[in-house]
């Protein structure tokens, strides 16, 4: 069935909520015959840039206002943190807008009006660096809030269970990129990192599914006082080969977006300390803290996994908690970004490899509540670190938010993800 949209546009006069910024004109075109969008033209005035402003969009049918639920996803362009007068402009889509192929509406009007930004609006959440360049430092893209919400970047969600109506989360702030996982070389020849606020959280476990989880006791509270940086996905072959400018191909599960794996930690890590924070011009580049790392895993929820869910079995049947999220009872490592993130916006932080924390391993936790905790000063004798999140081939309390072991890799089940802190 074709698709096909008819309107008579008119505009409504507007102005701002305040004396200073104000929209002075507006003029609705719908681009038929090339395509059925409406563009939608203004002019504004009175702007700064110490105080951005957000166009708000309002839509009717005569004096019948448009139902707004689909409408904030049909529009492209421009409009919030706002930072300079002039002319400006952002399309509706009507099939989007309306959930219709077919759509005639007599008298369709527009309605533009002003707030004030967010104060956090032109805070960078995002940071991609370009792997391409042959020599020097990788250049790097800040990505802030507003572009995120101007649709720069491709989708985004604002609220978490519309990744998937049954997840949860705590966070109040939840801002996803999930045009990610579509994003040209978001995999490998682009490292892209998210930045996660610091905060306060409860870190371990008692109990749970399996019985306890013993490594994940006693349960305390941890605060992070930095905010820090982590990979939106786990660390590809590709990107590893780019960041290190290498030919480094010893994975066992080949593949340019699978994870990397079968090396040591200390190599991995050597690896990043001297070569890739150089080549990132990145000076506290690492892996996470483990503490980090459970913080950014669970994104505000307090659950056996990060989608608000338990990890739930009836005998060895697999689960439908955990499957959406996480790899899983699999033979081999799987390509990233291919399941559901959490409320930061992070993928397959629970399953496919185990991941590598900065922290010497020992068993379970000191007694008491931490600050900015980094783990036991002294080495484990074998050289073991903490590994968290679990892999592809595990079936128990490991594939969990708080499931840990100890491990020195160099073996097919062990990667990593980068982090960074900022010391701001």
């Amino acid at each position: 069935m074709n698709k096909y949209v008819y309107f008579c546009l008119s505009l409504l006069a507007t102005a701002s909520l305040y004396a200073d910024p104000a929209i002075t004109q507006v003029i609705v075109r719908q681009q038929w015959p090339w395509s059925t969008d409406i563009k939608v033209e203004y002019v504004l005035d009175g702007v700064e840039a110490q105080h951005p402003v957000n166009l708000l969009v309002r839509a009717f049918n005569g004096n019948v206002e448009l139902p707004a639920n689909k409408l904030e996803e049909s529009i492209t362009g421009v409009r919030y943190g706002i930072a300079e007068p002039g002319v400006g402009s952002f399309l509706i889509n009507p099939i989007k807008a309306f959930g219709q192929e077919k759509v005639a509406l007599a008298n369709f009007k527009v309605k533009l009006s002003l707030e004030t930004s967010d104060a956090n609006a032109s805070e960078v959440i995002y940071k991609i660096f370009d792997l391409t360049a042959e020599t020097g430092t990788f250049a790097c893209t800040d990505v802030t809030r507003a572009d995120l919400k101007n649709g720069l970047y491709g989708d985004f969600e604002t609220s978490y269970s519309n990744i998937d109506s049954t997840f949860s989360t705590g966070l109040s702030d939840v801002l996803v990129w999930t045009g990610v996982t579509n994003y040209p070389g978001a995999k490998t020849t682009k490292l892209v990192m998210r930045k996660i606020p610091a905060g306060t959280f409860s870190m371990g476990q008692t109990g749970g599914t399996f019985g306890t989880t013993g490594n994940a006791e006693p349960v305390h509270n941890v605060t992070l006082t930095k905010d820090f940086y982590i990979g939106v996905f786990e660390m590809t072959q590709e990107q590893y080969r780019r960041l290190g400018r290498s030919q480094y191909s010893g994975s066992y599960n080949k593949g340019d977006d699978n994870p990397i794996e079968n090396a040591k930690f200390a190599d991995y890590r050597s690896q990043i300390t001297s070569v890739f924070k150089t080549n990132l011009g990145v000076d506290s580049l690492d892996f996470p803290t483990e503490a980090q790392w459970e913080y950014a895993c669970r994104a505000g929820t307090t659950s056996e996994l990060y989608n608000g869910k338990d990890l739930s079995v009836s005998g060895s049947t697999k689960h439908e908690n955990i499957a959406p999220i996480a790899w899983y009872s699999e033979s081999g490592t799987q390509a990233v970004g291919k399941k559901l993130p959490n409320a930061f916006g992070l993928y397959d932080m629970i399953g496919n490899v185990y991941e590598a924390c900065q922290d010497n391993w020992a068993v379970g936790y000191p007694a008491g509540d931490a600050v900015d905790p980094t783990g036991p000063a002294a080495a484990d004798p074998d050289g073991k670190l903490v590994a968290r999140g679990g892999y592809y081939g595990v079936w128990n309390y490991l594939i969990t938010s708080a499931g840990r072991n100890a491990s020195a890799g160099e073996d097919r089940t062990c990667g990593f993800r980068l982090a960074f802190t900022v010391n701001e």
